[in-house]
């Protein structure tokens, strides 16, 4: 599905209820704000869509969601012009993940700037871009894994763990299970399965018990009977190689991500 980035700058407007809307999708499990896309007249009910905070520090993306309509003309969110009729295009957002920058730590704007994602320009000065596809492809994995490792998981005790399950804070996003993820590197090792990197061994202490994780099978692909085999579909990889494999898509494999470092 298309998949586009709206921005919010703090210095432009403030967010006064930013705290009481997290805590409404927390306890709901819903939550549906109009949000402006400036001038686009792209964005039709569905289509996926990526909250980033511009301006100042934190800077990153801090939610997500799904347009919950096509986009619509109305008055614009600045009453000094909305008092002279001036008009501006909304969507109206369906959040399934919302971050509250002022009290946690987001999706950094400098993660950004790695391979994965620098094909994008993420400093927009209008909302409601598209995000090219094998880019939302990358930020879908970097997002579902950074919810993942944020937030608490409930794991049945069972050799599969379930992947793609939805929580009350996060209605839709993918779920990962760091459960599985140990099982993987505790059979696999903390060496990346294309390169042979570890972090351990080049940086000592600091770089102990330090991997990403791999799904083979794209989360994008998945449902919510999904069962992740921790040793058949993870693999541990180094954050380059795992930027690599999502330069594409569908994803480059394992193997085939070897045998260009062969060439």
């Amino acid at each position: 599905m298309p998949t586009y980035l709206l921005a919010w700058n703090p210095k432009r407007w403030r967010w006064a209820n930013i705290a009481e809307c997290v805590a409404q999708l927390e306890k709901e499990g819903s939550l549906v704000l109009d949000w402006s896309c400036a001038r686009s007249t792209q964005i039709r009910e569905g289509d996926r869509l990526f909250l980033i905070r511009l301006g100042e520090e934190r800077r990153g993306i801090f939610a997500s969601g799904v347009a919950d309509s096509d986009w619509y003309e109305d008055l614009h969110w600045d009453e000094a012009r909305a008092r002279l009729g001036e008009k501006i295009h909304y969507v109206d957002v369906r959040f399934d993940a919302l971050l509250n920058p002022e009290e946690e730590s987001i999706l950094s704007r400098e993660l950004l700037n790695a391979p994965s994602f620098s094909d994008q320009h993420w400093d927009t000065q209008s909302s409601g871009i598209r995000i090219k596809d094998h880019v939302a492809a990358a930020l879908e994995e970097e997002w579902a894994q950074y919810l993942g490792l944020e937030m608490p998981q409930e794991v049945p005790s069972a050799e599969t763990y379930p992947e793609g399950a939805t929580k009350r804070i996060t209605v839709n996003a993918y779920e990962r299970s760091r459960k599985a993820a140990r099982r993987c590197v505790e059979h696999h090792g903390y060496h990346c399965s294309v390169c042979g990197f570890n972090f351990a061994r080049i940086y000592g202490e600091v770089g102990e018990g330090y991997i990403h994780v791999h799904h083979l099978k794209p989360l994008s692909e998945v449902g919510s009977g999904y069962r992740v085999d921790p040793i058949q579909d993870l693999r541990p990889v180094c954050p380059n190689c795992h930027a690599m494999i999502h330069r594409r898509i569908p994803p480059y494999g394992i193997e085939e991500l070897g045998e260009m470092l062969d060439q």
